[in-house]
């Protein structure tokens, strides 16, 4: 018989970035969720790692009510909060989030000691129903199937049957995911799906582990058409994806960015940013940021399909998009083909990340002289978590450049990043946070850098 877990009582005394509260244990720290500074909760410990333990944790109750709650405890929304891992922050008020989020990004920023010319007010638009891509695990257990985000502080699946972060077309989706794969002969070789909506389609892969019968090829044939989505199946890399009938095409998704009169398309496994009304905000503030750029040239790193570089050619610059995989630039050209800016704007594929004294260390300005004959003015930089690599020195060189929009899903590579660009000459004039993420600890960070005198 499985062991229960251990339950404490501890009084919290921080929030770490994660939104996690924190405490101690035998002089030891513990993180806990659902938990707040102030407040004294029973922690059901789930998790050890490294000295450190993880638990859930509830208020303790004093006669029945819940007289020790921070002011900023919110009922949750989500009944499956805080079992379910797919948020943090479901126990924290709208308000309070953002400022939690805002005060870590300045507590990096005073870490490298960059300090911003101001502040913009943190963006938020939308609290619930936003996240149009995820992944999401598989496990059978008896003869019930689950699907959903894993549970806290374990591999376990969550046992949800919808999802208030989900749009509602993807959550409405979860029960027949569930009994499909419950009616396949091999369930447990499904290990995880993942769902991605466009503005018009939706597509579900579905990961298997071994090659599908003919019987449960009609059951995901079935699925398909009952929801008008596109299933494709996936034996092993994104390389790998094909429709149920193999001879059929992987038909791509579509968003559009009406302020710039665009439709993008992606393929379902590519990089888009999951909340689209953030989306859209984020691309108005860039593009507000970096003024009248008719005429100008606008080197976009880390273009993915062209999220920044379209709208930036529609506004009149002459772009040119830059990515690490071949797959995502050649969707970039094909959406300037579609939108009428194959003149305005270029891919190019190149490994941004290389360390080695070559043509990529000065990908930006090579790709621009390259198409259009002159120098940036202007840098867009979207990376990774990982920030932007060991090159950024090497691409702000140029006397041409003047200004830099730095969009970041990552504090701490967003500060390093910074203090990197101030040493080459750079002024953080504004900085800001989108809540591209709301309830999670994730958060979306815009910076606009100058050159200074």
């Amino acid at each position: 018989m499985a062991k229960s877990p251990t339950e404490v009582e501890l009084d919290v005394v921080n929030l770490s970035e994660d939104g996690l509260g924190g405490a101690t244990l035998n002089d030891r720290p513990i993180w806990i969720r659902n938990a707040l500074p102030g407040e004294r909760v029973i922690a059901r410990i789930l998790k050890r790692r490294g000295g450190k333990k993880f638990a859930d944790g509830r208020l303790v109750d004093s006669a029945g009510s819940e007289v020790n709650a921070n002011k900023d405890r919110v009922p949750s929304a989500c009944e499956y909060f805080p079992r379910c891992g797919g948020c943090a922050m479901h126990h924290i008020s709208a308000d309070a989030q953002l400022l939690h989020k805002q005060n870590s990004l300045a507590e990096e920023l005073l870490r490298v000691a960059v300090e911003p010319g101001q502040w913009r007010q943190p963006s938020a638009l939308v609290r619930t129903g936003y996240r149009r891509k995820a992944r999401m695990g598989v496990r059978v257990v008896g003869e019930n199937v689950l699907v959903g985000f894993r549970e806290s502080f374990s591999n376990r699946v969550a046992r949800i049957d919808h999802c208030l972060t989900l749009t509602k077309e993807l959550s409405a989706l979860l029960p027949d995911l569930k009994s499909t794969i419950a009616a396949m002969s091999e369930p447990h070789t499904i290990p995880q799906l993942e769902v991605a909506q466009g503005d018009s389609s939706v597509a579900i892969l579905v990961r298997h582990l071994q090659p599908l019968s003919a019987e449960d090829r009609e059951l995901w044939c079935h699925f398909e058409l009952k929801h008008r989505v596109q299933v494709l199946l996936q034996s092993k890399g994104y390389d790998t994806l094909a429709r149920l009938n193999e001879q059929d095409e992987v038909m791509a998704l579509d968003y559009k960015i009406p302020e710039y009169g665009l439709s993008l398309q992606f393929y379902a496994h590519q990089f888009t940013q999951v909340n689209a009304l953030m989306n859209r905000e984020l691309v108005r503030t860039a593009l507000g940021y970096l003024g009248n750029i008719t005429g100008h040239i606008v080197a976009d790193m880390f273009c993915g399909i062209g999220n920044f570089t379209l709208p930036l050619a529609r506004a009149g610059a002459k772009v040119v998009g830059i990515e690490g995989s071949q797959e995502a630039t050649l969707m970039g050209q094909n959406n300037a083909q579609r939108n009428g800016l194959s003149e305005q704007c270029h891919f190019a594929d190149e490994d941004l990340y290389s360390e080695t004294a070559s043509a990529e260390a000065d990908a930006s300005m090579s790709a621009t002289m390259r198409h259009f004959g002159q120098f940036p003015q202007a840098l867009i930089l979207d990376p990774p978590r990982s920030g932007a690599g060991p090159n950024l020195e090497s691409w702000v060189t140029s006397p041409e450049l003047e200004q830099i929009v730095y969009v970041s899903c990552n504090p701490k590579t967003f500060a390093d990043d910074a203090k990197r660009l101030s040493d080459a000459g750079f002024v953080l004039r504004e900085v800001g946070i989108y809540d591209m993420f709301p309830n999670t600890a994730h958060v979306e960070t815009i910076g606009h850098f100058v050159r200074g005198i």
